[in-house]
């Protein structure tokens, strides 16, 4: 049962245009659709009040509707998030799932640690004119502040009755090796990519975990709008966009956006 103020995720696809004015008033309809259910209204405000995590009001209610749908489609509906942050996305998902008894594997793959950005800025001046790596990590909001990572996830799980050791875990970065050793022969239904928003690091991101996709799964670019038409929501990064294009050449079909979510099924082998 999907909660009564949010179209079923098959609706929201048959019924999509890719127009400023489809886009716009989907992102409007989707905010409202959060703000409306009290599963979701609670879990992002306690996201916003306590800073856990960035994205639309909108996508709460776009990740409810995806959710409830795979578990029609797939009688285990195996999930990865790629670029864990204090673990908002994974959270949610858990939350819907067990409200809507989906039957949901989650796994979470991030280092889990800060990325600081350097505090002289001079030195911040000089490597942006000269470093081309330097100015995609800042361009692309790649730096984050040292904490306590699974501290403050396990917290946001228990605050929602959660249990964040049910999560299979993959800390470190989506090149490491050992990492992709360990993930070669997993499948997952639906991968959230929101790891290096570098061109490179994302296009590896699309294409190793797309191969992991079955036909029927989704993959969901984040911060990946920026050639949508619309203007009530930011639109991401461009070389994650940029990034986002090869999608068609492996077998997946662009069917839905949400903001700067862009959401591809695979449709071919």
């Amino acid at each position: 049962m999907i909660p009564p103020n949010l179209p079923p995720f098959d609706e929201l696809v048959a019924g999509y245009c890719n127009t400023a004015e489809h886009n716009d008033a989907l992102h409007r309809q989707l905010t409202a659709a959060t703000w409306a259910d009290p599963l979701l209204a609670g879990h992002r405000q306690h996201v916003e009040t306590n800073q856990l995590g960035f994205g639309d009001p909108a996508f709460h209610a776009m990740w409810a509707s995806l959710i409830v749908a795979a578990g029609k489609r797939f009688e285990t509906v195996r999930a990865l998030e790629i670029g864990v942050f204090k673990g908002q996305v994974i959270s949610l998902w858990g939350l819907v799932a067990h409200k809507y008894a989906v039957n949901l594997e989650v796994s979470a793959l991030g280092p889990l640690a800060g990325q600081p950005r350097p505090k002289s800025t001079l030195l911040n001046k000089v490597r942006y004119r000269l470093s081309r790596r330097f100015r995609e990590q800042i361009d692309n909001a790649n730096f984050y502040a040292e904490e306590d990572y699974p501290a403050i996830i396990g917290a946001h799980f228990a605050h929602h009755g959660l249990d964040f050791n049910q999560v299979e875990l993959y800390r470190g970065f989506s090149t490491d090796p050992l990492l992709l050793q360990r993930l070669a022969d997993e499948t997952f239904h639906i991968v959230y990519v929101d790891g290096d928003h570098s061109y490179e690091g994302a296009l590896h991101d699309f294409k190793t975990f797309a191969a992991k996709i079955p036909v029927g799964g989704w993959l969901i670019a984040d911060d990946a709008g920026g050639d949508l038409p619309g203007t009530s929501f930011w639109k991401g990064h461009e070389a994650v966009t940029r990034a986002v294009q090869v999608m068609p050449s492996l077998g997946f079909k662009n069917i839905l956006n949400v903001g700067h979510n862009r959401i591809v099924e695979r449709v071919s082998p």
